[in-house]
């Protein structure tokens, strides 16, 4: 009988405009970022996953050098993009057209910048799914 295999999902949620100013929600996921291509060079077999392209989009403008190492990371099976969002959407009171939007707008990013249409979905932090789903 063959050992279990487990294995564990690295994330990183942040509401980067709930409860900070948009400066500091973008130099959280700048930070965020950065940390997660140091850990990822530092241990081979881990591998980083994320989500929202607009956190992305903060990176690939206030710090290239790291939006590059991502690029990089994504191209080598380390970091992978799920969902597709544009900014992980409140789905509780939106119509369909708006999450509808969110995917799009993400998944266009996600092509052009990475070469990449997540397959996987997810929505973290949810407090409820509006009818249009």
């Amino acid at each position: 009988m063959s050992k279990p295999r487990v294995h564990l999902i690295c994330n990183a949620h942040l509401d980067p405009v709930w409860q900070w100013r948009w400066e500091e929600g973008c130099a959280e996921a700048i930070a965020t970022f950065r940390t997660a291509v140091k850990m990822l060079r530092e241990h081979d077999q881990l591998i980083f996953n994320h989500n929202e392209a607009i956190l992305y989009r903060w990176v690939q403008k206030y710090d290239p050098p790291t939006f590059k190492e991502i690029q990089q990371l994504v191209k080598e099976g380390r970091w992978f993009i799920s969902s597709g969002w544009h900014l992980q959407p409140d789905v509780n009171l939106p119509g369909t057209e708006s999450i509808i939007r969110q995917i799009t707008e993400g998944r266009r990013y996600f092509q052009e910048h990475f070469g990449v249409q997540p397959r996987v979905a997810y929505n973290f932090d949810s407090f409820g799914h509006s009818g249009g789903l």
